[in-house]
């Protein structure tokens, strides 16, 4: 039973790395553009009872208007409405664009290599669990 666990534990660590990592391939393989981007809204949505906002930033890149909204909801609306904010995305897709939050990205993957490498060590025998 043990074992079940721990490489259901491993798998779903390696299944987390593909799934976000298939969405940073193109950030991680393409040149990247940016631009500044303007909040102009927010994007609420209902998490455990309470509403989380999202900034909606706007910009302008080779004469086109692009609207994107921000990936990270917090619980206040902010930054301001009407602030500026670099924004970063792969060549060629605009409507990917991000506030560049490299030590966040560099945090999530980080630990899930970490995770996946402690799990693999103890379902392997190479850790001692006591």
């Amino acid at each position: 039973m043990r074992d079940y666990f721990i490489w259901s534990g491993v798998a779903l660590c390696l299944f987390s790395l593909w799934a976000i990592g298939r969405h940073d391939w193109l950030r991680l393989t393409r040149p990247s553009r940016r631009a500044s981007a303007k909040v102009v809204g927010y994007r609420s949505s209902r998490e455990d009872g309470r509403v989380t906002y999202a900034p909606v930033l706007r910009f302008v890149f080779e004469g086109q208007e692009h609207e994107v909204v921000d990936a990270v909801y917090s619980a206040r609306r902010t930054p301001a409405e009407g602030t500026q904010m670099d924004v970063r995305w792969p060549e060629g897709r605009p409507d990917l664009a991000r506030p560049p939050r490299l030590m966040m990205w560099g945090a999530v993957y980080a630990l899930l290599i970490g995770m996946a490498g402690l799990l693999t060590g103890l379902g392997l025998g190479w850790i001692a669990d006591r």
